[in-house]
């Protein structure tokens, strides 16, 4: 035993101990296992689905394909180099190189991952709060800038997170990470209000059943993002209280917990989208049925159908808002 310990203080990686229990990485790695499956099929998926159904390709599915290339960096990359990682423990080995090749994967991913979460949260907030200007806002141009910005970010934090002492971006992180929930939180707020008061509206007046199947709609996506919020906020609260009670190590048995459930959200948004959205269940299906040969994006004429049904969808929104 006293040889074991002097090995575990001896380790590459530290005083710290990054060393884990054997049970604990027995439980660990099966899980991670699991979500890194779930999550490099389902993000695979989602990313198919936009790039393959071109009456999908709308800002805001686009926003969900950027964000689901940063959940499969989390699932197809950052958890297999985390469970070498653990798996080399077993040797009682803390490997220092693929521990700073998972942090730098990781949190650039994950970063990058929540910040997506809070630009989709400012365009959903964009599209139901000010549906008459939504158009001139929420341009192409605009979005393209907003996605550097959006893999820019993470991409420096993920280099300072290798660079800088734990510490120091440990701090950095816990506030970036609260910024971006309480402009979450306040979009999400807004848009709920404002849905509850259309609700409202359209029981006190007689609406035609297209207006009204577009407030089903509406609402629907909606109730999608909120839940997306909520399982959010519960993967990822425990490990930024660990960042930021204990910045200066990131270790230990209750932080390899946390940081497991904070990167299985990558497997969730997924089947989130498959249970509440009916075009990209059908996508998915769409796909899972091309195995026997390569799968054809929507034809021109297709996509100028499409196109029209969403543009003139959007438009009788704005339409009747204005009414």
């Amino acid at each position: 035993m006293q040889n074991l310990s002097s090995n575990r203080s001896d380790s590459s990686l530290s005083s710290d101990s990054c060393l884990l229990p054997e049970a604990h990485i027995f439980a660990l790695i099966p899980l991670n296992i699991v979500s890194s499956i779930i999550g490099t099929v389902g993000n695979t998926l989602v990313i198919a689905t936009v790039y393959t159904n071109a009456s999908m390709q709308t800002i805001s599915n686009f926003w969900l394909a950027s964000m689901a290339v940063a959940d499969l960096m989390v699932s197809a990359l950052g958890l297999p180099l985390l469970m070498v990682f653990w798996g080399l423990q077993l040797n009682d080995e803390c490997n220092q190189p693929v521990s700073e090749t998972f942090r730098l994967v990781g949190n650039m991913s994950c970063s990058a991952s929540v910040l997506h979460l809070c630009f989709i949260s400012i365009d959903r907030c964009i599209l139901i709060v000010r549906p008459l200007d939504c158009h001139s806002i929420r341009t192409m141009k605009r979005l393209k800038f907003a996605l550097v910005i959006a893999w820019t970010l993470p991409v420096g934090y993920g280099i300072l997170r290798i660079t800088v002492s734990k510490k120091a971006t440990s701090y950095l992180a816990v506030f970036a990470a609260a910024l971006c929930y309480l402009i979450i939180i306040s979009c999400n707020t807004l848009i709920i209000i404002k849905v509850c008061n259309r609700d409202t509206e359209t029981l006190k007046t007689s609406v035609r059943s297209r207006r009204s199947a577009a407030r089903l709609i509406e609402r629907r996506v909606t109730v999608t993002v909120a839940i997306v919020v909520i399982v959010f906020t519960i993967c990822w609260f425990p490990l930024m209280y660990l960042r930021a009670a204990y910045a200066k190590s990131n270790v230990g048995v209750a932080y390899n917990w946390a940081r497991t459930l904070a990167l299985g959200n990558s497997a969730m948004n997924p089947c989130i989208y498959c249970f509440r959205m009916g075009d990209f269940r059908a996508a998915y299906k769409k796909l899972l049925r091309c195995r026997m040969g390569p799968c054809k994006r929507d034809t021109s004429d297709q996509y100028e159908v499409n196109r029209s049904r969403v543009q003139s969808s959007d438009w009788a929104t704005a339409s009747n808002d204005r009414n």
